[in-house]
């Protein structure tokens, strides 16, 4: 079994947490390897490029918070998640610091089980070559720098559903609905559900609300603006300028996300946790 660790450096604890968990490898000749980036910051010579994830790892374990999970999804390809809370709210980070060593002696003995997550494939055309980028939480679309807003047009397999006037539009899978698809007044999603939200950033009407539409379907957007460009903007990680007029497809992917799943803990349980739900305010 070979480890691959990928550790959000910007959080001290992270890069203490990595310390110690290299240290309870090292003693029980735990076969590992540590990102590129963050091997420097331990002085470790046993690295990784981001890009060999998947050909060098049988597990990726994360340590930092839901957007270190995102990272390593995107070059996991298929290889399982083992997501360790460093940051603030942790939906796909399972497990504690407290958790982490007997989850990784559960993955160690093959005693664990995995969730499968849908993932969003976007496509674009440019200089007559299509770049291709997956995502497990969104897609979006955002305006330029002009202050003017743009319309954007949606289209469902191949039929208009509507000319946005807005700031941006996300498609959201169930995995991404409480990050910016949330903050934007769309719809919390069960994971696992086969469905995608369309939610409008800021839109000029009132009458416009949140989509839900099942994830077998096909979107094309196009934006007109002003501005010399626009977004694309795939799990707030990998972003594109794209000018106007140019089309993207945006798709369920056929490859998924797997996350190492931590049984002592189910979603509703995270949702009363980190939303405070039920919770007496008086006391």
């Amino acid at each position: 079994m070979q480890f691959s660790l990928v550790v959000n450096t910007t959080r001290p604890k992270a890069i203490k947490a990595a310390e110690a968990l290299i240290q309870w490898f090292n003693a029980r000749g735990v076969s590992f390897l540590v990102e590129k980036e963050a091997a420097k910051l331990l002085n470790e010579t046993r690295k990784v490029k981001l890009q060999d994830l998947a050909e060098k790892s049988d597990c990726i374990i994360t340590l930092g918070g839901d957007g270190t999970i995102l990272e390593a999804s995107h070059y996991a390809h298929g290889k399982p998640i083992l997501g360790v809370n460093l940051g603030r709210l942790g939906f796909l980070a399972e497990f504690s610091i407290d958790e982490m060593y007997s989850a990784i002696e559960r993955v160690l003995k093959g005693d664990f089980k995995t969730e499968t997550r849908t993932q969003l494939e976007a496509a674009v055309r440019t200089n007559k070559k299509e770049k291709r980028f997956t995502a497990l939480n969104d897609v979006i679309i955002e305006k330029g720098g002009y202050p003017r807003l743009p319309i954007i047009s949606l289209r469902i397999d191949g039929q208009l559903l509507s000319d946005y006037k807005a700031d941006g539009l996300i498609i959201s899978t169930s995995t991404g609905s409480t990050a910016y698809n949330m903050s934007a007044g769309g719809p919390i999603i069960v994971p696992k559900s086969r469905v995608f939200a369309i939610t409008p950033i800021c839109p000029h009407m009132l009458t416009v609300r949140p989509i839900v539409i099942s994830d077998d379907k096909e979107f094309e957007i196009t934006v007109e603006t002003h501005d010399k460009n626009f977004v694309l903007n795939c799990d707030g990680t990998m972003l594109l300028a794209l000018s106007p007029k140019t089309r993207v497809r945006v798709y369920k992917s056929e490859k998924h996300a797997i996350l190492i799943a931590n049984e002592k803990r189910n979603y509703y349980d995270v949702l009363r946790q980190k939303f405070f739900w039920g919770r007496d305010y008086e006391n």
